[in-house]
């Protein structure tokens, strides 16, 4: 099946066609573990969680690689983020670089993320970092100063293509301090000439000292891809300086162009309009949002916005995305309660099903058009429950809807999981009295009641048998 993704390299949607048949190569920008993920990091983790899981339903063999960052990630004052939290909980760096890449890993599994095939960490490709260094400087694009290594932006005509900026442009993207030492404050560092203060150190050819940020991912994703492969993926933000410095820094390694050939990037996670962030101060963790949201439901609430658009964070769209994961999940208990209990033997809508997931599959395909999908998708859970409340289905229409209700939710793993419990005490007194309310006709206080046993975590549901109930855990 043909599947069109947005290339920001060309800023063009492109048909997918990876470079090896169906062989699927992609590495996205994994994060720096120096603290705890945040819902921006879930945002850009969940598209590209579900762009792997339906490359792989289209039939495409996916090597999902993500890197781990333990060094050389410097803040604008020019320290290592890593070495800062260290001097600032009294631990060795690697001491934290563990704990929160132990920490990003359970969030993946909370959140429902596949893990990725390979998660390699910078401390543990010094060796290919330095020679890919090597290379560059033997090319003639880097120069020795002091004991670091610099890139010669000047000498890589191509440097500014995937952000389309120009060279006057270029400083602005900076992310440290600009050092006196380099020939150009548009050029970045390759390898950096430790200080006294930096713990973590590797001899060099040039000095005692560690990769920068950019240098790592190129030589991680070179290492397991070869000098050319199918996808790139990262946050908005990090076309510049990052993602421009990796293409640089490879071709200019290789000089096999392009060095990627779909670059991926997902939109901003904003709260109250403004970009997300640990610097920014408003950072909502997911630990935080676990606390009152399931991982259903933050799912849904993600993928309810395309991919390439910003994301802002609030409570009402939080809310409404809890309210259909609760719909979801009283659906297939409909489903459930019902598939034995067929009033014809011919499937009645089976093909509108069908249809209906074609639809889906459609918007998905054109460039992971994600609230479309979803569009399609509650169009079937609507369906469904109208036809259980029509009397109309059979058992095959049923275990149609159950077969794909649960095939496309799974691309954005917002099935939740149903558990029948013992009904609390509180929860059987409000549902007397809604009861006496509904048999005195008083249909306002009733759906008051109703209203009230919902937020309290549970559903009812009237039927011809009585009234029916079931918490959902979403």
């Amino acid at each position: 099946m043909t599947i069109r993704l947005f290339n920001t390299l060309t800023r063009k949607r492109e048909v997918f066609k990876p470079l090896k048949n169906k062989e699927v190569k992609m590495f996205v920008c994994g994060l720096t573990v120096y603290d705890f993920i945040h819902l921006g990091n879930a945002r850009t983790y969940a598209f590209y969680d579900t762009l792997a899981r339906f490359l792989r339903f289209l039939g495409f063999r996916v090597t999902y690689l993500q890197n781990v960052t333990d060094v050389g990630h410097l803040l604008d004052t020019g320290e290592d983020r890593i070495l800062k939290k260290a001097r600032e909980e009294k631990k060795h760096p690697l001491e934290i670089a563990d704990f929160y890449f132990k920490h990003e890993l359970e969030m993946f599994d909370s959140l429902k993320f596949l893990r990725p095939d390979l998660m390699p960490r910078a401390t543990e490709h010094i060796k290919e970092i330095i020679e890919q260094v090597k290379r560059i400087l033997e090319k003639g694009y880097a120069y020795v100063v002091n004991g670091s290594v610099y890139f010669d932006v000047s000498k890589f005509k191509d440097y500014g293509k995937l952000s389309r900026r120009k060279p006057e442009e270029l400083i602005s993207g900076a992310r440290v301090e600009i050092k006196e030492e380099k020939e150009d404050p548009a050029d970045f560092a390759l390898w950096i000439k430790a200080g006294p203060e930096h713990i973590m150190r590797w001899n060099s050819p040039w000095s005692e000292g560690y990769p920068g940020w950019h240098i790592e991912d190129t030589a991680i994703a070179m290492k397991y891809f070869g000098p050319q492969y199918d996808i790139h993926g990262g946050a908005i933000e990090l076309v510049f300086p990052h993602h421009e410095a990796e293409i640089a820094q490879a071709e200019a390694t290789t000089g096999i162009k392009p060095y990627v050939k779909y670059w991926i990037h997902t939109g901003l996670l904003t709260i109250n309009r403004e970009r997300m962030g640990r610097s920014m101060g408003n950072m909502v963790t997911v630990l935080d949002a676990l606390k009152k949201y399931s991982p259903e439901t933050l799912r849904l609430w993600i993928a309810s916005t395309h991919y390439r658009k910003p994301l802002d964070y609030n409570e009402k769209d939080l809310e409404t995305a809890k309210n259909k994961v609760e719909k979801i999940a009283f659906t297939r208990q409909r489903i459930e309660e019902n598939v034995d209990k067929a009033v014809d033997a011919r499937a009645v809508f089976s093909k509108q099903l069908e249809t209906l997931k074609k639809q889906f599959l459609e918007a998905m395909k054109n460039d992971m058009n994600s609230p479309l999908a979803l569009t399609h998708f509650f169009k079937v859970i609507s369906l469904v429950n109208k036809q259980i409340d029509a009397a109309k289905f059979s058992k095959k229409d049923l275990q149609k809807a159950e077969e794909i209700v649960t095939e496309l939710g799974g691309f954005f793993q917002v099935i939740p999981e149903l558990r029948e419990e013992k009904l609390p005490k509180e929860i059987a007194r409000l549902i007397r009295e809604r009861e006496e309310a509904r048999k005195k006709k008083d249909w306002v206080r009733a759906d008051n009641i109703r209203e009230q046993i919902r937020k309290l975590g549970y559903v009812l549901e009237d039927t011809t048998e009585g009234v029916r109930w079931r918490k959902i855990r979403v």
